[in-house]
C-alpha cells in the first residue's frame, strides 16, 4: 500500500497545476439535481463532442423543473416518465434510474430530509436512505456529497483506471477496486497538498486519465 500510494504520489505531480483548480462546485443548495446527477452518472458519459451527454440533459431538466431540482418534495410530484423523457431510459443493475431517484428521494423523505440543509451527508440513516436503494452504491454516493459540497472522491472508472496504471508501472501486483483507488488518492492528497480539496484532485486525475484514451 505505501510503495503504491508514494508512486501514485508522483503520478499526480505530473498533472499540469492548472488542472488542480478546474472543479467547480456541483449543485450546492439543489438536493434534486445532485440526486439525479449522482444516479444518473453511473456508467454514462457526461460530455460528448456533439453536446449530447448527461450534462445537456441534467441542464435541460433543471430548466424544465427548477424547483424539483432545488426541493424533494417537487422532484415526488413528478412521474418516473417525466424523468425518463427528459434524463433518459437508463438502467442501474436492471431497474431505471429514474426509478432509483424516485426511490432514493422517497427514502430520504421519510427521514424528514426534502433540501440540502436538511442533509447531512455524514448522518448513518441519511447515507442508509440513498445505500437501500437497489442498483445505488457507495461510489455513487459519495459523488452524490461531493455535488453537494462534501469533499470526496469518486473512484469511477477513470480513477480506479489511473491507480490501476501506476500500480502496473510499479511493478506493483495488485487488483485496484474502487476502496483501494479512493484510500490512494485521499492520502496522495493529504501529502501533497495538490488541489484545494480531494474533489479538486480527484476532477484533476479524472480529467487527465481521460485523455490518456482520447
Amino acid at each position: 500500500m505505501e510503495a503504491l500510494i508514494h508512486a501514485f504520489e508522483r503520478d499526480v505531480r505530473l498533472i499540469p497545476e492548472d488542472r488542480f483548480a478546474v472543479y467547480q462546485k456541483g449543485w450546492e443548495g439543489r438536493i434534486g439535481m445532485a440526486l439525479i446527477d449522482a444516479v444518473y452518472s453511473k456508467q454514462t458519459r457526461y460530455k460528448t463532442k456533439r453536446g449530447k451527454g448527461l450534462l445537456a440533459r441534467l441542464l435541460a431538466f433543471q430548466d424544465e423543473h427548477a424547483e424539483a431540482g432545488r426541493d424533494l418534495r417537487n422532484l415526488l410530484e413528478l412521474p418516473e416518465s417525466a424523468l425518463r423523457r427528459i434524463l433518459g431510459n437508463g438502467v442501474t443493475n436492471r431497474r431505471s434510474k429514474a426509478s432509483a431517484v424516485l426511490e432514493a428521494a422517497r427514502n430520504l423523505g421519510q427521514l424528514g430530509v426534502y433540501t440540502h440543509q436538511e442533509y447531512d451527508h455524514c448522518n448513518q440513516a441519511h447515507r442508509d436512505a440513498y445505500l437501500g436503494v437497489h442498483g445505488l452504491g457507495p461510489v455513487t454516493h459519495n459523488y452524490f456529497g461531493m455535488l453537494l459540497g462534501y469533499p470526496d472522491t469518486k473512484p469511477d472508472t477513470w480513477i480506479i483506471r489511473a491507480v490501476q496504471r501506476v500500480a502496473d508501472a510499479e511493478g506493483i501486483r495488485v487488483k485496484v477496486d474502487s476502496k483501494l483507488a479512493r484510500t490512494v488518492l485521499t492520502a496522495a492528497h493529504e501529502r501533497t497538498g495538490l488541489g484545494k480539496t480531494v474533489t479538486h484532485m480527484d476532477h484533476a486525475v479524472w480529467l487527465t486519465e481521460r485523455e490518456r484514451t482520447a
